[in-house]
């Protein structure tokens, strides 16, 4: 895997995030003390959403403002629709950005998700389909999509994806003809829906929440060379940083100056 692992953020009410993730969105998930994983039939890298459960949480000040996971076709979309209808869940329509077919929903806590289809991508692959969810596995979500972040100083941010974790900048794009700011867009690894993130300024300045900081996203590599030129260039800047051990496979995790964690894990390529 290269692209996107993981990307975690807060939920105040467990059981309502499993009801939504779980038992509507069907995704597969393991349950962790006062968190939930959900991923594909493996729990596998690219697919795996975190929620952390935070009493009071509030979305106010959060970095990520978007969550994308993608299902494999345009009919997974009319698919998911159908189910969401079927509960009167709320739901956007079907639109398009950069030529990808999606649609949005908001959990309880406020937060968006988009659900996007795979049918006209390349880049970083899909997970396994589950035959115990409650989706059809052929149009079961089976994995990460692009997540859209704000932060408060861009070419900060961008210095450490594009400098510290290798990540390409190669695009920008104006989602609607309100919005005057370009969004970002970097890739890592393989690309694809799988593999970017999509990032703004905000004009009024994010304070740290008053529950801490939460929201992480990780990307994956399998290059050895790109980890330890990561951990080079953390030493050379002087940027603090943790290394961490996740089932044998390192990580090096930093939190920039927005309060928005990024973590690069070097995967065995198996």
């Amino acid at each position: 895997m290269n692209g996107l692992r993981s990307v975690t953020t807060g939920t105040n009410d467990l059981f309502q995030t499993k009801k939504i993730f779980n038992e509507i969105i069907g995704l597969n998930v393991n349950e962790m003390g006062n968190a939930l994983r959900f991923g594909d039939a493996e729990l596998s890298s690219g697919t795996r959403l975190h929620f952390v459960e935070i009493p009071n949480y509030s979305i106010e000040n959060n970095n990520i403002d978007e969550i994308s996971v993608r299902v494999p076709s345009d009919e997974g979309l009319i698919e998911y629709k159908s189910i969401l209808d079927k509960l009167e869940y709320n739901h956007s329509d079907i639109a398009n950005l950069n030529g990808h077919s999606y649609f949005n929903f908001q959990d309880q806590n406020g937060q968006t998700f988009n659900i996007f289809s795979n049918e006209h991508n390349t880049g970083a692959p899909l997970g396994m389909p589950s035959f115990e969810s409650s989706v059809n596995p052929l149009h079961q979500v089976q994995g990460l999509g692009p997540v859209l972040v704000k932060v408060n100083q861009l070419l900060i941010t961008q210095s450490i994806l594009t400098q510290v974790f290798g990540l390409d900048h190669f695009a920008e794009y104006t989602p609607s003809s309100e919005q005057s700011k370009a969004i970002q867009v970097f890739r890592i690894g393989d690309g694809g829906l799988g593999g970017e993130l999509h990032i703004y300024e905000v004009e009024e300045e994010l304070k740290m929440p008053e529950h801490g900081i939460v929201e992480q996203i990780e990307f994956a590599t399998e290059s050895k060379e790109q980890f330890q030129n990561a951990m080079q260039q953390l030493e050379s800047i002087g940027i603090k940083y943790q290394t961490l051990d996740q089932g044998g496979e390192q990580s090096l995790r930093i939190t920039e100056n927005s309060g928005l964690t990024f973590i690069l894990t070097l995967e065995n390529n198996k």
